[in-house]
């Protein structure tokens, strides 16, 4: 099959953009969509409640008929992706475009994807790979899987992606009325479980050359050391369970929670515990409920923990200006896991996109730096918090192995009925009423 961008397409396209208190990204990203002739309607989600105004955006609207403004408490993506797709509804005969208020995507990928889509004999989602905006040949991600084996996502190599990014993706006309919407995450594994939803209903998925966006890099130690971290574990055994996924992703989750723990990446560990705690919790307990207060969650784990460890963090010297040897490092890694409590003496130096277990293990603390050389945060390894961390985990994921099949079948049934318009609506409707008495007053 080929994918001729010059062949003529009457499908129109519905974009949905959610935002959340980045006003110029968003104006910027309406306007790039406004001007392409194939969108028809550009939704712009936005919940921060800042856009209606700000000055270049009231103006943009004047300009551009197709731009549409949808108010609403912070749900995080998947909300805003879930009320976008909502009032897609209202366009059937649309594609659906789900897109990052800060991915750029020309128009001619975006005629590439559709006309793509056109040719396929079944309902096929359209995703983009993924480069950076800083460096714009410099590829992040491409087509991708999520491997039954573990429930990690990544490159899809020689298998079929299974669902796509939605900083950049197509939905064929009918597929949210089909599908249904997001499973309500806040962030994290939304986009995932919605292409396993798919794939499952017999959807291909594919991520054609010549689709692209360019985004802002991140780095991964600022998503793990962060609230975001709590989240994304929790949603990830959420989604494997609702899929019926073996033991593999309890296997995955301890060993990703050893190498936290005698790494020194104590925060994260915490962070993935109380993700983990809210999984075993039950979906009746959280799934559709927390949408309002998932951020403040994790956001208080995380103040928690700095309460308790960051004046041990103040006034280190560096004296490795970069990771140990591996040797030196795992014997080290050992000895701190079962010494007492001491005042870091090797203190290594690291930037943030070169921080990883195997960079950090066998440190009592390391200084993390970014782009700019600034402090950008600080990992310390003790002995004590080791420990506790280590029992937690191991009772944690022995309640996981007992009680996996349970869990499976409560996730199962738990999903599809808070991916449905009527729930989503109430959700909706909820957040809203609980914000009404702060904006009245």
């Amino acid at each position: 099959m080929t994918s001729d961008p010059t062949v003529p397409r009457s499908v129109s396209v519905t974009v949905v953009v959610p935002t959340f208190r980045r006003e110029r990204d968003a104006a910027d990203q309406a306007e790039r969509f406004a001007g392409m002739t194939m969108v028809a309607r550009v939704l712009v989600v936005d919940q921060g409640s800042t856009l209606a105004t700000y000055e270049p955006f009231i103006e943009l609207r004047r300009r551009e008929a197709k731009i549409e403004l949808i108010d609403q408490p912070n749900l995080g993506g998947s909300g805003g992706y879930a009320r976008g797709m909502l009032e897609s509804l209202t366009s059937p005969e649309h594609a659906v475009y789900l897109s990052d208020d800060d991915a750029q995507i020309s128009e001619e990928s975006l005629a590439l994807m559709l006309a793509h889509q056109g040719q396929a004999d079944r309902p096929t989602i359209v995703g983009t790979a993924m480069y950076a905006a800083d460096d714009p040949e410099l590829q992040i991600s491409g087509p991708e899987a999520v491997r039954g084996a573990d429930f990690m996502w990544g490159p899809a190599g020689d298998a079929s992606p299974n669902y796509t990014g939605w900083w950049g993706t197509l939905l064929p006309p009918g597929t949210v009325a089909e599908l249904g919407l997001p499973a309500p995450y806040f962030l994290k594994w939304d986009d995932a479980e919605y292409g396993l939803r798919a794939t499952r209903a017999g959807y291909d998925t594919v991520v054609p050359p010549g689709a692209n966006v360019w985004h802002p890099t991140w780095n991964a130690f600022a998503t793990q050391m962060s609230w975001t971290a709590r989240i994304l574990h929790r949603n990830r055994l959420a989604t494997a369970a609702a899929c019926g996924a073996g033991r593999g992703v309890i296997r995955s989750s301890l060993l990703h929670q050893g190498k936290h723990i005698l790494a020194g990446h104590h925060l994260t560990a915490t962070l993935w515990a109380a993700g983990i705690d809210q999984f075993l919790a039950g979906p009746g307990t959280w799934l559709g409920r927390d949408l309002t207060h998932a951020r403040a969650d994790g956001q208080r784990v995380v103040e928690g923990w700095n309460e308790d460890h960051l004046e041990v963090a103040t006034d280190l010297a560096v004296t490795h200006a970069g990771p140990l040897p591996a040797a030196r490092a795992a014997v080290r890694a050992l000895a701190n896991l079962v010494g007492p409590a001491r005042p870091p003496r090797i203190v290594c130096e690291l930037p943030a996109d070169e921080v990883t277990w195997r960079t950090t293990l066998g440190a009592d603390a390391v200084i993390v730096t970014g782009p700019d050389g600034s402090r950008a945060g600080t990992l310390i390894a003790d002995g004590p918090t080791a420990r506790r961390l280590l029992a937690t985990t191991l009772r944690q994921h022995w309640a996981l192995a007992r009680r996996w099949r349970q869990l499976c079948r409560s996730y199962h049934r738990a999903l599809p009925k808070v991916t449905t318009r009527a729930a989503w609506e109430r959700m909706i409707a909820a957040a809203e009423e609980a914000e009404r008495p702060a904006k009245d007053d």
